[in-house]
């Protein structure tokens, strides 16, 4: 009987299918081995447990629109192991932000092949930091 019931609904249940692995898909992509995803309002407590930085890998010209304030600019391209700057947060809590978190994502994947183990990923990015009506800022 249930068998009957695929064959008359086949392509509901391949539609079915296909819709369920690219939702699927989607909440893996987000994720990371090795980082952890932090909301807007966890951020401070975070923060409070040790020496923590916020590392934004917007492009230049983003950051100087809108960050979180004293965060750090790093560019996504710019995370190499030959920048010493970004080296020297190699020990520290790293919080990773961008606009709306696909940046991040491959940031904290460089980030922890770089080497860094304290690797934290801020959901949403600056769009869900702005929905908690938490502070940015600009270069002016």
């Amino acid at each position: 009987m249930f068998i009957e019931f695929v064959n008359e609904n086949l392509w509901w249940f391949v539609g079915l299918a296909i819709v369920f692995n690219l939702l699927l898909l989607s909440v893996l992509q987000g994720t990371v081995k090795g980082a952890n995803k932090v909301s807007a309002l966890e951020m401070p407590a975070l923060q409070r447990k040790g020496k923590s930085v916020i590392m934004d890998v917007n492009k230049a010209e983003h950051y100087a629109a809108s960050h979180i304030p004293n965060s750090i600019n790093f560019p996504l391209e710019d995370l190499s192991s030959e920048n010493k700057s970004l080296l020297k947060h190699k020990d520290s809590t790293v919080i990773v932000s961008c606009q709306t978190g696909s940046r991040s994502t491959k940031a904290a994947k460089q980030l922890l092949t770089l080497g860094f183990t304290n690797v934290n990923i801020l959901s949403g990015g600056l769009v869900g930091w702005s929905k908690e009506n938490l502070p940015l800022t600009s270069k002016a």
